[in-house]
This record gives C-alpha cells, sequence and structure tokens, in this order.
C-alpha cells in the first residue's frame, strides 16, 4: 500500500469511486497524472501507482487490490468443491483453476494437503467467532501456503480489473 500523503494544504477531492458497498475518494495529486485516494470518511490519502491516464478501471482494480485482502476474496469467489460433506471433518478436496489440494480436521488440528505433498499440520489463528468450514478451508489455504500470493498475483490482479468494470464514478463538488 502507498503511503500516506501528508500535506500543508487541504486535499479537496474531484471524484468518489463507489464499488459495491464500498467508496473511496479520489484527488489530484502533484502532478497532472498523479491521483490520491482515501476510503471514504477516513482522514489519510494514498497515493496510488497508476497514472489518471490508464482511466477509472485500472485505479479502481489498484484501490481494491490495495485495501482489501484481495486474494482472499478471490479465492472465496473461484473455490470449487470436489469431494468432503459439508458440515463434516473432512477429508475435503478443492479445486482452485487447476491448483487441487485438500484439508481436513483432525482432533483439533487442521491439515493441509498440497499438490505433490503430504498432510501438513497448519497452525490457524483464533477468529472470534470462529470460521467453519469452507471459510476455514481457505484460512488454512492462505495461512498454509504462503507462496499462494506469489502463484495467484497476476489472477488476483485481472479479476480485480474485471471486478472494477462496475465502478461508478461520481463527480464531487
Amino acid at each position: 500500500m502507498a503511503a500516506d500523503i501528508e500535506t500543508e494544504s487541504p486535499i479537496k477531492p474531484f471524484a468518489k469511486l463507489v464499488l459495491g458497498d464500498s467508496s473511496y475518494e479520489v484527488a489530484e495529486g502533484a502532478n497532472d497524472e498523479e491521483l490520491l485516494y482515501r476510503p471514504t470518511g477516513t482522514p489519510l490519502w494514498n497515493r496510488l501507482k497508476s497514472p489518471r491516464s490508464r482511466g477509472w478501471q485500472k485505479a479502481t482494480a489498484e484501490i481494491l487490490v490495495s485495501t482489501r485482502d484481495a486474494l482472499r476474496d478471490y479465492v472465496r469467489m473461484h473455490l470449487i468443491r470436489l469431494s468432503g460433506e459439508p458440515g463434516g471433518s473432512g477429508p475435503f478436496e478443492y479445486d482452485l483453476f487447476g491448483f487441487r489440494w485438500s484439508y481436513r480436521e483432525v482432533a483439533d488440528a487442521v491439515h493441509l494437503k498440497l499438490p505433490e505433498s503430504d498432510w501438513a499440520a497448519v497452525r490457524l489463528s483464533e477468529q472470534d467467532p470462529p470460521l467453519t468450514g469452507r471459510e476455514r478451508a481457505i484460512d488454512a489455504l492462505i495461512e498454509g501456503h504462503p507462496e499462494l500470493h506469489a502463484r495467484f498475483a497476476p489472477d488476483v490482479e485481472a479479476w480485480a480489473l474485471r471486478i472494477s468494470a462496475g465502478v461508478q464514478v461520481q463527480p464531487v463538488f
């Protein structure tokens, strides 16, 4: 994520981007190509890497990736369960665009089986309320396979660009 912008003069937004239940204010930066953004209602501005000339869709995609857990959102949207009974303890087999993996719960432990590897215990941070079912499996995959970020980064960016096609750009007067 870009560093917060500090300035002596107040920054005035000229546009509001609305995507789903999220909205962001956009302001001009130090030059004609630079844009700043912040989630609506927050005080600190961030600099976009994408220049103004790349358009609203590219700017919105960058904002989505930098302000949300985009990998988790991507996995949640595209994960397919191939086997295992909902509500059971597994094992479950999943597919994420050809990346097949398995998940199971044994006693109080969570195990993950990645392609070309054996079952391995995964240490999950506790959630309140505790995650169950599909969400717990997704959490195990993301926490138990840190390389997932690098492997799916181009796919997540392309997904964010597709999602951002639905952005509403509103003027701020």
